[in-house]
C-alpha cells in the first residue's frame, strides 16, 4: 500500500535511519491444557469443547467421519482463555478418534508438557524499517517490510490435526498486512512503502511445528517495530518522544486527542530521550506508543526500572489511553484493557519459546513462565468516548502498543535500544556491555 515515491524522497532526506527487528515464537499458554469429551455413534456424534470456533470444529469433524455436518452435535463450554489456541481443536479431534476406535465415549486431557510443547505457535516475526527526515527533523520517507512464518491452518480451510502434523506450509493464501505485521502508518509522512510477506517453511522434511494466530496476530510486533523507530529518530534529533509524534499527526484529530489525554494522565514531563540519569544503577524511565487497530485507537505509556547488574526490567506502571467510539459498558472496557496489560508485560517480558537440538525446551511454567500476580504494574485507563461513532473492537487492541512502550521505556531508563524482544535480563545485560565494548573501541 504505498503512497508517495520513497525512492524519490529518500535521496532528498537530510538524515537516514535503518533497522531490523525480531520477534520470537510464543505460546498461547493457556491456564487449562487442552480438553474434550466425544461421543461417537454410528450415525451421529457429540462432543463437549472449548473450542474458539465450535462451528468449525462441526466442520472439521464433520470431513473426519465423512458425516453430515447435521450430524455433529458441538456443546460448547467454558474453558481457559485461549487467544487463538483453540482454533485448532486438538483435544477435540483426539477425542473423536478415540471414542470411535473404543466405542464408548471418550475424554481427552492434554498434559501441561503436551500443551506447551505441541500446541500451535504464536510465529515470529522479523520487521525491517527505514526512515528518512529532513532538517527539521520531520520524517519524509517510511519503508517498512515485516516478514513472518504462516499459520499451518489455511484461511477459511478447515485443517485437520493430522494434516497439519508434516504439513510443508506453501502459503495457500496471499500474505495479509495486519497477520505478517505490516502496519497502517498514523503519521502524516507523504511517502510511505509498507509489505509483507510469508517465508516458507524452511525444513526439507515434514516438521510437527505448527503456528496459528496469537491474540491480535502480528500486530503487537509489527508495530514494536514501527513505534521504536519513530522513537529511535526522536531521539536522535533530541525531540521529546510524545511531542515528536504529535508533530507527525497532521490533521488527524483523534490520535492528536488521545495521544494528548493520555500524557497528561500520565504526568508525562516533556525532554529528550534517554533520561538524563540513564546511569544510574536502577534506572527509571518512561516510553511511549501510538498504535490504530482497524478503528480503535490506543495509546500506551510505560513506566519501568531497570536494574543494570541484574538486567532486570520492572513496568511499574501503564498509563493506557483508550478511543474505540461509542462506549456502552465503560467497566467491561477497562477489564479488557487490564488483561491486555497483564498478558501483554509477560510476553514483552519473559515470555518465548525455546528448542535445543531435541526438540523444543519450553515444556512447562518453570522453562515458559508468566507474568506472576506480583509482577502486574498499576494501571491506569484514559476512556474517550466518542457516541457519534460505532464502538469498535476493544479485545485485542490494548496489547498491540505495549512492547514498543516498554522498549522504548527501557532504551529511556538506560540509553540501550532493544531491538530483539522479550527484554530479559540476558538481553538487557547485553546490550550494555555490547555499548561498552563498542564504546571503548572507539578510545
Amino acid at each position: 500500500m504505498p503512497k508517495g515515491n520513497t525512492d524519490a524522497a529518500f535521496p532528498q532526506a537530510s538524515r537516514t535511519f535503518e533497522a531490523t527487528y525480531h520477534w520470537p515464537f510464543q505460546n498461547h499458554a493457556m491456564m487449562l491444557p487442552s480438553v474434550a469429551v466425544a461421543d461417537v455413534q454410528p450415525d451421529k456424534v457429540t462432543i463437549w469443547t472449548g473450542a474458539q470456533g465450535p462451528f468449525t470444529t462441526r466442520d472439521r469433524i464433520s470431513d473426519m467421519l465423512g458425516l453430515p455436518k447435521r450430524n455433529v452435535i458441538v456443546n460448547w463450554v467454558e474453558h481457559a482463555g485461549c487467544y487463538g489456541r483453540l482454533t485448532t481443536d486438538d483435544a477435540a479431534e483426539d477425542a473423536v478418534l478415540l471414542s470411535r476406535a473404543a466405542g464408548k465415549p471418550v475424554r481427552v486431557q492434554w498434559s501441561r508438557q503436551d500443551e506447551h510443547v505441541w500446541e500451535p505457535k504464536g510465529p515470529q516475526q522479523l520487521m525491517k524499517v527505514r526512515v528518512g527526515a529532513d532538517a527539521q527533523g520531520m520524517m519524509i520517507a517510511w519503508e517498512y517490510a515485516g516478514r513472518t512464518f504462516p499459520w499451518t491452518e489455511a484461511q477459511g480451510t478447515p485443517q485437520l490435526g493430522e494434516r497439519q502434523i508434516g504439513q510443508k506450509n506453501t502459503a495457500p493464501y496471499p500474505a495479509s498486512p495486519t497477520g505478517a505485521g505490516a502496519v497502517a502508518q498514523l503519521y502524516d509522512i507523504p511517502n510511505q512503502k509498507v509489505t509483507a510477506a510469508y517465508i516458507p517453511w524452511p525444513q526439507d522434511d515434514p516438521s510437527p511445528l505448527r503456528t496459528n494466530p496469537l491474540r491480535s496476530p502480528g500486530e503487537p510486533a509489527g508495530w514494536f517495530a514501527s513505534e521504536t523507530m519513530v522513537d529511535e529518530v526522536a531521539a536522535a534529533y533530541g525531540v521529546d518522544a510524545y511531542q515528536f509524534r504529535l508533530r507527525h499527526l497532521g490533521s488527524d484529530q483523534r490520535a492528536s486527542e488521545l495521544l494528548q489525554a493520555t500524557a497528561k494522565q500520565a504526568g508525562w514531563k516533556e525532554r529528550p530521550s534517554p533520561s538524563p540519569d540513564a546511569g544510574a544503577a536502577k534506572a527509571t524511565g518512561r516510553g511511549i506508543a501510538l498504535i490504530a487497530r482497524g478503528p480503535t485507537l490506543v495509546c500506551a505509556i510505560a513506566d519501568v526500572e531497570v536494574d543494570r547488574a541484574s538486567g532486570n526490567v520492572t513496568v511499574k506502571k501503564m498509563t493506557m489511553g483508550h478511543d474505540c467510539g461509542l462506549i456502552v459498558n465503560p467497566d467491561g472496557l477497562k477489564f479488557q484493557i487490564e488483561a491486555n496489560v497483564m498478558q501483554g508485560v509477560s510476553r514483552a517480558l519473559i515470555e518465548e519459546t525455546k528448542w535445543d537440538a531435541n526438540g523444543i525446551k519450553t515444556v512447562d511454567w518453570r522453562t515458559y513462565p508468566v507474568i506472576t500476580f506480583a509482577k502486574v504494574p498499576d494501571v491506569d485507563i484514559v476512556l474517550i468516548n466518542r457516541p457519534e461513532r460505532a464502538s469498535s473492537g476493544a479485545g485485542e487492541p490494548g496489547i498491540v502498543p505495549l512492547f514498543a512502550a516498554i522498549g522504548n521505556a527501557i532504551f529511556d531508563a538506560i540509553g540501550v535500544r532493544l531491538r530483539e524482544g522479550p527484554f530479559t535480563p540476558q538481553r538487557v545485560k547485553a546490550a550494555l556491555q555490547a555499548r561498552t565494548t563498542a564504546t571503548t573501541a572507539r578510545l
